[in-house]
């Protein structure tokens, strides 16, 4: 008996000391570097719930520049930021700490989330039946995800604890709180509300009403703090292409998923995926879809009908968890957080059936499928090989043929052997769902051309470009850069002809002087936009103005126009150029929210505003009020009048996509330009016949690349 107690001695030292290793390496790489810099992802959230608190209108909050540009005024200082992709609901948790600086509430969160995991697992350790030591172990060697999730600051964790929660009430027969949880997750993060097609199977009424009915709710307060509009834009125009894969960089080798993995394979872009395997969107319109189908008939097929508090239900919950993560279309490092709720359930049923074998083989799948990075993938080429690299992807499907094993129906119950000697009603399931999912991709797909015939030749690597202006031989924009915005010239670099700009403040917009060799550049801080008037070759600034954004240089060079924000709305205001010492003037009325705003002929412009609930095209002059030049249906934005003043170019939303359209203004006749699935932004004039603009189409929302379109007149 000694030597057994000995045993016991010496696994209970092996446990601490595990687990005291992997709580240093979370304290050394997750909460310290987290509590000391912003990093990124939470940035994200704190501005979108300052806008919310400090209640500017957030009809623009899923523009890139238009975002960055309030996180600069806030004093998120060297940060990247975005909204696209995340849902209006996801930050309000947020708002009670938005009243703190950034850093200080991103050290609160910290410490919130460090609590919501430790009742996450020990929620799940007592529904488990399962040491506390052990359990703990399981869940910290999520390690990547884990510390990925502090040192960014995301809401996983978050999604996590609602996760455990809904799970611990499903099996307790709590449907009510059950839904309730996975309704709040889904609001966060859109994957959870999957879970009905769950309850559906299983027969949990109650569950799936209150999933609805809470969704329900949290669209209805989404909609009281962030307004109509930003609910529209996420479910009409954004949630649809994340479904697609885009609401980041599709073709990027670090994102773990089959929709990345097929995007590399099948889809061409002249930038970010130049040569594929097979350039053929109709192969990846069948393929694509038939892996999704067929991954959840794997699932469906070992789902039994109905509830049962027992550790089948707890393996096929889980299943079904896994299921949702490798299924999702852009997963990151920190979202796999969310298998610890599959995690410790799975193993504590193994553990209980003595089943070590599978214990070893689920467990090493789980630590690979958290920790495995893709550093070995930042290369672009694609060969017949590049499936196999995707360990994370394929650790994934290892996870589900293991559950799928496991979950074998018994021979005694009848009811689970009738059910599972139907499989033309799983197939039937997997053929439909694949024919759906094949016409939504051939539909995003096929009315995207192949848009490599007419970008620009740039080849800088930024995330995006866009506000593009050709000049006599360069051509000049703004880029994202992984430092921040920054104006780009195509020949030399920009500190290198305008030497005495601060090129460390986000450049946000500019307008060009008639000489091509002067810019008003854009310069957004914490003290707000500044115009900073420079010159080539000259080491002096002149000229700088204050609070100004987006500005527009009239033809004749006599008068700058700009724009004033206050609380998201914006107003026009104009200044002469005689003597640099002109007072800036008020031209809108505020009937007027300004948005965009581009030279006219001679000392006009033209703007875009909404007015009377309804976004035009207006044209204003000095001391005149806005005299309305364009309409639609729909709204109407960035206006581009061409160099003989006859057509007018616009971006209109057709369909729930941003495309150019333009306005013959002697005749009145309108004319779509670009067409697809995407969005075309920022078109400006080469020449009479050129339209240069800024596509998103095959890319990520809003992550742009520079196209020309030659005008039919």
């Amino acid at each position: 008996m000694s030597w057994i107690k000995s045993i016991g001695e010496l696994r209970t030292i092996f446990e601490a000391a595990l687990l005291f290793l992997l709580s240093v390496l979370l304290l050394w790489k997750g909460v310290i570097p987290g509590w000391r810099v912003l990093n990124t992802d939470f940035p994200n959230y704190y501005v979108a719930a300052r806008l919310i608190r400090e209640h500017y209108c957030l009809d623009r909050v899923y523009e890139w520049i238009w975002f960055q540009r309030a996180a600069d005024h806030f004093g998120v200082h060297h940060q990247l930021v975005g909204f696209l992709g995340l849902t209006p609901f996801s930050a309000l948790p947020i708002i009670p700490l938005s009243s703190l600086p950034v850093l200080e509430a991103k050290r609160f969160w910290i410490v919130c989330n460090l609590a919501l995991l430790a009742g996450a697992i020990e929620l799940l350790r007592r529904r488990a039946g399962m040491l506390r030591a052990t359990a703990w172990i399981i869940a910290l060697c999520a390690a990547i995800p884990l510390q990925t999730s502090l040192l960014f600051g995301q809401m996983h964790i978050l999604v996590l604890a609602l996760l455990v929660v809904a799970y611990v009430s499903h099996m307790r027969g709590w449907q009510i709180s059950s839904g309730c949880c996975i309704a709040v997750a889904a609001a966060l993060k859109v994957y959870p509300i999957f879970f009905c097609l769950y309850f559906l199977l299983k027969r949990r009424w109650k569950a799936l009403g209150s999933t609805v009915l809470f969704t329900a709710l949290c669209l209805a307060l989404s909609f009281l703090v962030a307004g109509k509009e930003p609910i529209r834009t996420y479910i009409f125009e954004q949630l649809p292409r994340l479904v697609q894969g885009e609401s980041q960089n599709p073709f990027s080798p670090s994102l773990t998923s089959s929709s990345g993995l097929f995007h590399r394979l099948f889809l061409f872009e002249p930038e970010l995926n130049p040569r594929p395997l097979i350039a053929s969107a109709r192969l990846f319109a069948v393929l694509y879809p038939l892996w999704q189908a067929l991954l959840v008939g794997l699932v469906l097929i070992r789902i039994r009908p109905g509830f049962r508090s027992d550790d089948r239900e707890a393996l096929e919950w889980s299943m079904f968890l896994c299921l949702l993560m490798f299924l999702s279309s852009a997963p990151s490092s920190y979202q796999f957080v969310v298998l610890i709720a599959a995690a410790v359930p799975t193993m504590a049923v193994l553990m209980r059936q003595g089943k070590w074998k599978a214990i070893l083989v689920f467990l090493c799948l789980y630590i690979l499928a958290c920790n495995i990075r893709a550093a070995h993938l930042e290369s672009r080429t694609v060969s017949i090989l590049t499936p196999a690299l995707d360990l994370t992807l394929w650790c994934g499907v290892a996870m589900l043929i293991i559950y799928f094993i496991l979950l074998r129906p018994p021979a005694l119950e009848r009811e689970l052997v009738r059910f599972y000697r139907r499989p033309a009603l799983v197939m039937g399931a997997v053929v439909c769902l694949w024919a759906a999912s094949y016409k939504s991709a051939w539909s995003h797909l096929k009315g995207i051309t192949a848009i490599g015939s007419g970008l620009a030749n740039v080849q800088d690597g930024p995330y995006l470009r866009t506000s593009e202006v050709r000049t006599d031989s360069d051509l000049i924009y703004v880029a994202m850069l992984h430092d921040g915005y920054r104006l780009r010239d195509t020949k030399d670099p920009l500190a290198d002809v305008y030497p005495e700009f601060d090129h460390a403040a986000d450049q946000l917009s500019f307008a060009m002087g008639p000489a091509n060799n002067e810019l008003w550049i854009e310069s957004a801080s914490d003290k707000g936009s500044q115009l900073v008037h420079v010159i080539s070759g000259k080491k002096a600034r002149t000229c700088e103005t204050e609070n100004g954004e987006d500005p527009a240089l009239s033809r004749d060079g006599t008068h700058l126009a700009f724009l004033r924000e206050e609380r998201g709305r914006g107003s026009l205001w104009m200044v002469a150029l005689r003597d640099c010492a002109g007072v800036p003037e008020r031209i809108s009325s505020p009937a007027f929210d300004v948005r965009t705003l581009a030279a006219g002929l001679e000392d006009k412009f033209v703007m875009s505003a909404v007015h009377q609930g309804r976004e035009s095209i207006y044209l204003v002059s000095p001391g005149t009020e806005p005299r309305l030049l364009a309409e639609s249906d729909g709204p109407l934005n960035s206006p581009a009048l061409s160099p003989d003043g006859r057509l007018l170019v616009v971006r209109q939303r057709i369909s729930y996509r941003w495309q150019l359209a333009s306005l013959d203004l002697s005749s009145r006749v309108w004319k779509q330009l670009t067409r697809g699935d995407c969005n075309a932004y920022t078109p400006s004039w080469q020449d009479n016949y050129t339209l240069l603009y800024a596509t998103d189409c095959r890319r990520g929302m809003g992550l742009t690349a520079l196209s020309s379109l030659k005008i039919d007149r």
